[in-house]
């Protein structure tokens, strides 16, 4: 079974989180899928309609192998690699990920980011961002501007009062990741002070009063290299919450410049 799912549209940035997750992969011998969702609606489902479906899956499936070849080789990777495609059929986009994740019983999705650009995006966010959003499952956010390289270190940001309950998914994440954990805490100048214990090794990044959370995230993870930044998020199920009570985790995953592991934090 595929353990990293990469749903792909066939974009560079799509193209990134390809060679993001061989690379991941190669750590645990673990599976590769590229994903090629399509959307249709219930009303294609005419025999007709099917028939030109399934003509075209074909294609769309020789294109994701041609792929795939093409980021192996380009990578250097071994031909013994573990990889393969599929093309999904689906009415949503999101949902069909979420079923094919839970189908296959995957251990994540690695998936490229459009960035922050456009009224669509600010208001709904890219496909990669509504996917993090609705928290369903881990994610693994590549952005427009990275290159794609072994990731040696994770720092996981936290509440102080978050460390010791979530200390196991720390340690379990950067395992599997083969990389060093390191836990984040943002503090403002009343709290700069306080003491925070933690298992693992712990920085405090003072932040700037008059900036957003999101924007502290961003600009202390500039200059980070080789590193992924870990956020865990809660479900905002509709519209109106993502508009009103926006998600950080989705507004950092559309600025930042380095990979952003989203995992889902159960209420």
């Amino acid at each position: 079974m595929a353990r990293i799912i990469v749903p792909t549209d066939y974009s560079p940035t799509a193209e990134k989180a390809i060679d993001q997750a061989f690379l991941l992969a190669q750590k645990n011998n673990d599976e590769v899928e590229l994903l090629h969702v399509i959307s249709i609606a219930p009303s294609s489902e005419s025999p007709k309609i099917l028939d030109y479906v399934m003509d075209g899956k074909k294609a769309e499936e020789a294109r994701l192998e041609a792929l795939g070849q093409a980021r192996i080789e380009a990578l250097k990777l071994p031909a013994s690699v573990r990889w393969r495609a599929k093309v999904l059929y689906v009415e949503h986009f999101i949902d069909g990920i979420v079923g094919r994740f839970e189908k296959v019983k995957a251990k994540l999705v690695v998936m490229g980011t459009t960035g922050a650009s456009g009224l669509a995006n600010m208001i709904f966010g890219s496909n990669t961002a509504n996917l993090i959003t609705k928290a369903a499952l881990p994610v693994l956010a590549i952005p427009p501007s990275w290159k794609p390289t072994e990731l040696t270190s994770i720092e996981f940001s936290l509440l102080p009062e978050q460390i010791e309950p979530l200390k196991k998914q720390v340690k379990k994440w950067a395992e599997w990741f083969g990389a060093a954990a390191t836990v984040v805490h943002f503090a403002n100048i009343a709290t700069a002070g306080m003491s925070v214990e933690s298992p693992f090794p712990l920085k405090t990044v003072l932040t700037i009063p008059e900036d957003s959370l999101y924007q502290d995230l961003v600009e202390y993870t500039n200059g980070l290299k080789g590193t992924a930044l870990c956020m865990f998020v809660h479900e905002r199920p509709t519209v109106f919450e993502r508009i009103f009570d926006k998600s950080i985790t989705g507004q950092v995953a559309g600025h930042i410049q380095i990979p952003m592991l989203a995992l889902p934090l159960k209420a």
